[in-house]
């Protein structure tokens, strides 16, 4: 408690903002460190004499803002600000480490993967976006990644099952070649994938995904269409889900010449 300021009497601001903001100060000042818990409401009420509403609402600002969660049944706890960083970039043949273990290791964290395949008809949407016939076996793979055991984001794959039946890579996280990425996998099988495709948009996410990254009120994600294809056909699509309070979209281009050549 000795740790938040004290208020300003000339301070011109509703009390519950004022409280806020002394908590931010002490969150910014390294007084609160990520994982440390945040006095709740009943400390607030004692340290400044104010009303449960107000420091509710004191809260309920400072969570908005990203600067604390609240974890049900347990406390209400600061933040990890550190983020990913997701540069779009060309992507190379044997690499051994797939993308999202090379970010995190970058951000000094340790990576890890929950996985669930299983062999799905494909619904017509992911049909047309694999350019095969609606019903074709695909294998489906649900993920959750993690850094340091904290969720940093969801995807849903989805491949070919005559591309990899019977291969060793016919599960993706599954045998010699799991956690290497795609194209690495696909190389191993004689698919050749010569063009990657993003689409990003953004909105809030849903209730499962919620619960699933474990996201703050109000905080929006990521949504990232990707599609890898050799010259012939798509041979994965994956749906990616990235809150926007852990990754942070970087992005650098060479500037050329007019009259350079654009290739894709």
């Amino acid at each position: 408690m000795e740790r938040l300021p004290d208020l300003d009497p000339a301070d011109p601001r509703p009390i519950h903002q004022q409280i806020a903001a002394r908590v931010r100060e002490a969150i910014e000042s390294g007084v609160l460190q990520p994982g440390d818990r945040v006095p709740g409401e009943n400390l607030l009420m004692t340290r400044y004499a104010v009303s449960r509403w107000t420091a509710r609402e004191a809260l309920a600002l400072l969570a908005n803002s990203g600067l604390i969660t609240k974890v049900p049944k347990v406390g209400t706890f600061v933040r990890d600000q550190r983020r990913l960083q997701r540069k779009p970039r060309r992507y190379r043949r044997q690499r051994g480490t797939a993308e999202f273990a090379t970010e995190a290791r970058a951000a000094g964290l340790h990576p890890d993967i929950e996985a669930d395949s299983r062999v799905v008809e494909a619904a017509e949407d992911i049909a047309a976006r694999l350019e095969i016939p609606a019903g074709t076996e695909v294998m489906r793979t649900e993920y959750r990644f993690l850094a340091d055991g904290r969720p940093i984001q969801l995807a849903t794959s989805f491949e070919p099952f005559d591309l990899t039946r019977d291969t060793p890579i016919e599960r993706p996280e599954e045998g010699p070649l799991a956690g290497t990425g795609v194209i690495t996998r696909m190389d191993s099988i004689g698919v050749e994938i010569t063009r990657v495709a993003e689409e990003v948009s953004t909105r809030l996410p849903s209730p499962g995904e919620t619960e699933a990254l474990r996201v703050p009120s109000g905080v929006p994600v990521f949504c990232i269409h990707r599609t890898f294809s050799t010259d012939q056909r798509p041979v994965e699509i994956a749906d990616i889900v990235i809150p926007g309070d852990r990754y942070a979209l970087t992005y650098e281009f060479r500037v050329t010449e007019d009259d350079d050549p654009v290739t894709l």
